[in-house]
């Protein structure tokens, strides 16, 4: 069985590598992982990538096949048993589990995890097919395989392609797509419970932030406050790989996200306020970091803001992910009458096409009428909320 690990250089630096039964890195994944790094893909793509190349190394070992050895047959076997494995079904060392007739057939993978496998799975051949020596001179033994070994194995997964279904969000009766379309944003209301329910100013600011940009959660966690600027009412989102907590801007450029007058007021509570004085003595440049325990100062982690999602969840009893925040945003800029191109900038998009992709049902007049102005809506609730003299409510709102 291959293994996905961790290696930490020291709090800020770290990398992937896959080790096998016996605890020794797999050379060729390794090399793979750092040339991912060298041409910078984002650090959760690398984890994502690496974590699908494991699971088929741990696949092919179970065959008795070296890495380096795949076949077709061996990789459509491969998504065969994939379902299984994931479902916890599959025993890591029984790759003909699926054959079982004991068992229930398994879900097949979703779009989203089966381009995520074609592209890992490319990716690490191609680098393989890529690998020349050093020197041309240098002799090669012509025991191993040539460089251009895996092309007819790429040339087949680049045949491959998720089946798109008609989309779901124009079948039907017009309530039908409300029901749908409503169930997949959050609500003004629902997001002031979630602010009420945070113990800290920065934890206030961060949901009120998700929820008025659109941002990655990841995005969020890498900002400094350099990026924010107070005169001309935007936040920007610079990509940076030296964030101390590993957190980085997915797309490669800045983009800059303007943003309402509350939202640069309640950061400007959040930096001035006593809950933040002892980070601010730190010098620390990130706004998102301790300000209680642990390090003073030290951008927050992502285990941090998981941990605050569950502890939000079970306060309101809302079920959400950062991720909803972000798809929340684009429903509201689209029901406000923006293009595509406008959203797919905000959001960050490296092609309107992947906009287009997600919300192509939004666009629609008819599916745009079914969306509140969010934004001003939660200003609008939060003024009543600290006008109603709720501020000695019990913990969750000592942040007002």
């Amino acid at each position: 069985m291959l293994e996905l690990v961790k290696i930490r250089f020291d709090d800020s630096n770290y990398s992937w590598t896959v080790i096998d039964d016996h605890g020794n890195p797999v050379d060729e994944i390794r090399d793979w992982i750092v040339h991912l790094e060298q041409i910078n893909l984002s650090p959760n793509t690398i984890q994502a990538y690496a974590r699908h190349v494991a699971r088929l190394g741990t696949y092919l070992h179970s065959n008795s096949k070296e890495i380096t050895g795949i076949t077709v047959s061996d990789y459509d076997r491969f998504l065969e048993w994939l379902p299984y494995h994931l479902s916890g079904m599959a025993d890591d060392s029984s790759n003909l589990a699926f054959l079982s007739p004991s068992l229930e057939p398994a879900a097949r993978l979703g779009p989203t995890v089966n381009n995520q496998v074609h592209l890992a799975v490319k990716s690490f051949y191609r680098y393989l097919t890529g690998r020349e020596p050093a020197f041309a001179s240098v002799a090669v033994s012509n025991r191993h395989q040539p460089v251009d070994s895996y092309k007819p194995f790429l040339e087949h997964i680049n045949q491959r392609r998720s089946v798109r279904k008609k989309d779901p969000y124009l079948k039907g009766d017009l309530g039908s797509v409300r029901k749908r379309v409503t169930e997949k944003r959050m609500s003004p209301e629902a997001v002031l419970e979630l602010i009420k329910a945070c113990s800290l100013v920065r934890d206030a600011f961060l949901v009120t932030l998700l929820y008025n940009t659109g941002m990655r959660i990841g995005e969020a966690l890498g900002l400094r406050h350099a990026d924010v600027d107070l005169a001309d009412g935007v936040i920007w989102v610079i990509p940076r790989s030296d964030n101390e907590n590993g957190a980085r801007a997915k797309s490669k450029r800045a983009r800059a996200i303007p943003v309402m007058p509350y939202l640069l007021e309640m950061y400007e509570d959040y930096i001035t306020s006593t809950e933040y004085l002892a980070a601010f003595e730190s010098g620390t440049e990130y706004v998102f970091c301790n300000v209680k325990k642990g390090r003073i100062g030290k951008a927050l982690s992502r285990s941090y803001a998981e941990n605050l999602k569950t502890y939000l969840i079970k306060r309101t009893g809302y079920t959400f992910t950062w991720h909803h925040f972000r798809h929340t945003h684009a429903s509201e800029a689209i029901a406000d009458g923006h293009g595509l191109l406008a959203v797919a900038d905000r959001l960050g998009h490296a092609s309107p096409q992947t906009t287009l992709d997600f919300y192509k049902h939004l666009f629609s007049s008819e599916v745009r009428k079914l969306h509140l102005t969010g934004p001003s809506k939660l200003k609008e609730r939060l003024d009543e909320f600290m006008e109603s003299g709720a501020q000695s409510t019990e913990r969750g709102i000592k942040w007002i």
